[in-house]
């Protein structure tokens, strides 16, 4: 394709995707739900109002917005911007799409009109562009005593009210700094791996994978605060707080960069680690985690419940989540050693981390990752079951996911082979950018998955 010819394919790739958005709006505008969720990829999400991923997550979602004072009129969208990426074989097959919106809509039953803007991302799919992810935030609402009617408020009277300047930073709560204890393996001059370890458990939650990587890696593990020798301050707790005092304790050892792995919590702030500081990981392997924990309402209440009762209380119902029933048959001991560190858990250090759970959603940031990451799910896991390591997965930039049949939520523990073959496998073989997970796997919405 010669250059002119590739230059009119940009033309032509930017007014479909013109079209597109026309498309969006009429069918918005129409109440044409079916048609809407047609203009999105098979795992195409739309992120703000809420979440709704997939043709029947979407649907429910469109459906619903009349009945929630979001009209099923009169919504307008200005200022298009596409960014088109590098063009495969001459076109161009995705692209960023910015703009700006007007609505009315109703709050707290008081008519208004919505000023905000979409960022959203496209693809070029069997020579059609579809939404993968829309996404939408609002700059302001304006009340408007008279009420509305289809037609009555024009579109400049919108944009004369629309804030201009910069909306002011919100101040997000960080705890102060914590010296989190730490330990320090394997062999001198290799390259760092640096191993979160889960809610109620310490840095001997992987001593299987120490005991075999450290011929390859110099291993730093670190205890969450209040667990294991890490002090216990009051809480809460923030994620980012806990990935700044992470990422502190690897500066008092004087480390660069280091590949990281880490397990449920320890997951969490891996990806908070690749968010604020994203040149201190060469790659990320996230296991038992999510994006946004299950239920963020119950966090605070547990958080409650381990102040008044203690950690003590948290026991009972471990088993069954943490490990299968068959490994509690199988490897009693193991089982006790590792409810034993719950049990000696400092109960602030234990509530301090779940209401930092509780609070932890970076669900909308997920492409802001762009570290080569693996995310390892448990099969059998009830806590962060496949599905939400999943969103992980498709949802960074460059990710890559695996299921472990039969594993619960303490995967590196149910299956310490496959869990440390995968850790020194991606680690270990980063060339060129790439990282394979080891005995390939079939490829899911861009994203190698493997099961075993």
């Amino acid at each position: 394709m010669t250059t002119a010819e590739q230059r009119l394919a940009r033309l032509e790739a930017i007014e479909e995707i013109r079209a597109l958005d026309a498309r969006y709006c009429r069918a918005l505008d129409d109440g044409d739900w079916d048609t809407l969720v047609s203009l999105f990829t098979d795992d195409g999400e739309f992120v703000g109002l809420r979440h709704a991923r997939g043709p029947v997550g979407l649907r429910r979602f469109f459906a619903g917005l009349a009945r929630e004072g979001l009209t099923s009129f009169w919504h307008h969208v200005s200022n298009l911007e596409v960014e088109l990426d590098d063009a495969v074989d001459g076109e161009p097959a995705a692209a960023r799409v910015h703009s700006l919106l007007w609505q009315p809509c109703v709050r707290d039953g008081v008519p208004h009109v919505a000023a905000g803007r979409y960022d959203d991302r496209v693809v070029r799919l069997d020579g059609e562009w579809r939404y993968r992810r829309k996404r939408v935030s609002f700059d302001y609402f304006a009340p408007l005593a008279d009420g509305w009617e289809k037609g009555l408020f024009s579109v400049d009277d919108a944009a004369a009210t629309f804030r201009t300047g910069a909306p002011e930073p919100e101040v997000e709560f960080v705890h102060a700094p914590i010296d989190l204890a730490h330990r320090i393996d394997g062999r001198e001059g290799a390259p760092v791996l640096v191993l979160g370890p889960s809610l109620g458990t310490d840095l001997h939650l992987f001593d299987e994978q120490v005991d075999a990587l450290a011929d390859d890696f110099r291993i730093v593990r670190y205890d969450l605060p209040g667990h294991g020798a890490s002090p216990a301050p009051a809480g809460p707790y923030t994620m980012a707080g806990l990935a700044r005092d992470v990422v502190a304790l690897l500066d008092r050892l004087a480390i660069g960069r280091a590949h990281y792995a880490g397990l449920s919590i320890g997951g969490a702030i891996g990806q908070q680690i690749a968010l604020d500081h994203p040149g201190r990981l060469e790659t990320l392997t996230v296991i038992a985690s999510a994006a946004r924990f299950a239920e963020p309402s119950s966090w605070p209440a547990r958080a409650q419940e381990v102040r008044a009762k203690g950690t003590a209380a948290m026991i009972t119902s471990r088993p069954g989540v943490w490990f299968t029933h068959d490994f509690v048959r199988t490897r009693n001991e193991e089982a006790v050693r590792l409810l034993r560190m719950l049990g000696a858990t400092d109960p602030e250090g234990y509530a301090g981390c779940c209401e930092a759970i509780g609070a932890f959603d970076v669900r909308r940031r997920l492409a802001e990752i762009t570290v080569p990451t693996l995310v390892i799910a448990g099969g059998a896991d009830p806590a962060t079951p496949p599905e939400m390591a999943k969103i992980v997965a498709h949802g960074v930039a460059d990710g890559r996911y695996v299921v472990i049949d039969g594993a619960a939520h303490l995967t590196n523990v149910e299956a310490p082979g496959r869990v440390t073959a995968l850790v020194r496998s991606f680690a270990s073989g980063l060339r060129g950018g790439t990282a394979p997970i080891p005995g390939g796997g079939e490829i899911r919405g861009g994203r190698r998955a493997s099961h075993s």
